[in-house]
C-alpha cells in the first residue's frame, strides 16, 4: 500500500510544475482589429470539438473572444483514412496557407497537423491540438523544440508510459491486449511502442491485433477483441480508434464482451468510457485547462511571439477515473491507495446519452 502511494506521488511530482512559459499577460491591451483563425481536421473525433469549445470559452474569459473569428467557410473535413485523404488534405491546406486573410491555423489530430507541416508556407502560425504523440509521430524535433518557427503543439512527457505503468501496478496483468492499425500512424495512435517498453520493464507481454482499419466500427474491432481474448489476454488497453467513438460505433458491446471474460480495461480517453464500463483511465471530463493553455498560446502569438518559442510541455498532473461497479463485476479488489488518489469514482455503469444505439 505504501509502495503504490509512493510510486504514484513520485509520478505526480514529476508532472506537477507547470511551465512558466505557458503564462501570458492576458490583461495587456487587446487590439482593435479582428484576427481570423482557420481550423483543419481529417476526422470528426469527439475530443476535437471539446477542445475547441474550451479554447473559445477561455478566449471569452480573457476578453479576446470578440476579437477573433473562426470562419466556417475554411473548416476542412476530408474523412480520416478515406481514399486519397492525404492528397485532399495537402491540396486544401495548401490553398488555406496561400490565403492572406488567415492569421492562424488550428490543426486537429495527427493527419491534419502532418498535412499543414508538409505544405507549410513558413509564415502562417500553426497550432496543433489533440495530437496523440507529436514526438513519436515526428511532427516536432523534440519535446522542447517544434523545429519549425511558425508551429507549436502540446507534448505530455511520458504520458502513455505512465498509463501502462499505473494500470499494471493496479491490476498486475501478465498479457495486455490492444488493437492497432498496421502502419506507422496506427501504432502511434495505439501507443504500441510505449506499451512494449513498459511491458519489458514491468514484466508483462503485449498481445497486439494489428488488422484494424480506419473505417472499422464496433463489429470490426470486436473481431480483434475476440482474437485477443482467445490468445489469453488478462487486461485490455483501449486506445483512440474510431470504433471507440460512441457517436459512430456501439462501444457498449465491446466493453461488455471484455467484462464477460473478467478482463479489466484501461481507457486512454478516460471519463466517459470509465463511466460506461472500463475499469479505469486518466480523467478527461474537464478540457478547461487544456483550452486555457491553447487560448494563452493564441494570445501570445497574436501579441507577436514566435510559435516555436512557446513551451510545448504540459506538466499538469494526471487525474484518475475508476469504476467500482466494474471492479466488482470482474472480481477485482482494488488497492486502497488507488481509491484514495482517484479523482473520479463511479459506483455504477452509465452510458453516454449521445451514442449510437443499435
Amino acid at each position: 500500500m505504501f509502495y503504490f502511494r509512493a510510486v504514484f506521488i513520485a509520478m505526480v511530482l514529476l508532472l506537477a510544475v507547470v511551465s512558466a512559459n505557458d503564462a501570458a499577460d492576458t490583461n495587456s491591451e487587446i487590439p482593435a482589429e479582428k484576427y481570423r483563425i482557420a481550423y483543419i481536421e481529417a476526422n470528426d473525433f469527439w475530443a476535437f470539438s471539446e477542445i475547441m469549445n474550451a479554447i473559445k470559452k477561455n478566449l471569452d474569459i480573457m476578453g479576446w473572444r470578440d476579437r477573433i473569428e473562426f470562419p466556417d467557410a475554411v473548416r476542412i473535413h476530408t474523412g480520416w483514412g478515406a481514399p486519397d485523404s492525404e492528397k485532399k488534405l495537402n491540396d486544401k491546406t495548401s490553398e488555406l496557407m496561400s490565403r492572406k486573410d488567415i492569421d492562424l491555423i488550428i490543426t486537429a489530430g495527427t493527419p491534419a497537423t502532418a498535412a499543414a507541416l508538409r505544405v507549410n508556407n513558413g509564415k502562417t502560425p500553426i497550432l496543433a491540438i489533440a495530437v496523440s504523440d507529436p514526438v513519436r509521430s515526428k511532427l516536432v524535433f523534440s519535446a522542447t523544440d517544434s523545429g519549425v518557427d511558425n508551429f507549436t503543439a502540446r507534448v505530455v512527457p511520458d504520458r502513455f508510459k505512465q498509463m501502462f505503468t499505473l494500470f499494471h501496478k493496479v491490476v498486475r496483468f501478465k498479457k495486455l491486449g490492444l488493437l492497432s492499425i498496421n502502419n506507422a500512424d496506427g501504432r502511434v495512435f495505439s501507443n504500441v511502442d510505449d506499451a512494449r517498453e513498459i511491458g519489458k520493464a514491468q514484466g508483462f507481454e503485449v498481445i497486439e491485433y494489428d488488422k484494424i482499419r480506419f473505417t472499422d466500427n464496433a463489429d470490426g474491432c470486436l473481431v480483434g477483441i475476440n482474437w485477443l481474448i482467445q490468445h489469453g489476454i488478462d487486461a485490455f488497453y483501449q486506445s483512440a480508434l474510431d470504433c471507440f467513438d460512441w457517436k459512430k460505433s456501439d462501444v457498449k458491446q465491446m466493453l461488455e464482451a471484455l467484462a464477460e471474460h473478467r478482463i479489466p480495461v484501461f481507457a486512454r480517453d478516460g471519463t466517459v468510457y470509465v463511466k460506461a464500463g472500463a475499469l479505469m483511465g486518466f480523467s478527461s471530463i474537464d478540457f478547461g485547462p487544456r483550452g486555457k493553455a491553447k487560448a494563452l498560446k493564441i494570445i501570445r502569438i497574436f501579441q507577436g511571439e514566435q510559435p516555436r518559442s512557446l513551451s510545448m510541455i504540459d506538466n499538469a498532473p494526471p487525474k484518475i477515473s475508476f469504476n467500482l461497479k466494474v471492479a466488482e463485476m470482474i472480481g477485482l479488489d482494488p488497492p486502497y491507495d488507488v481509491l484514495g488518489v482517484s479523482d473520479e469514482l463511479f459506483k455504477e455503469i452509465t452510458l453516454p446519452e449521445e451514442r449510437l444505439v443499435k
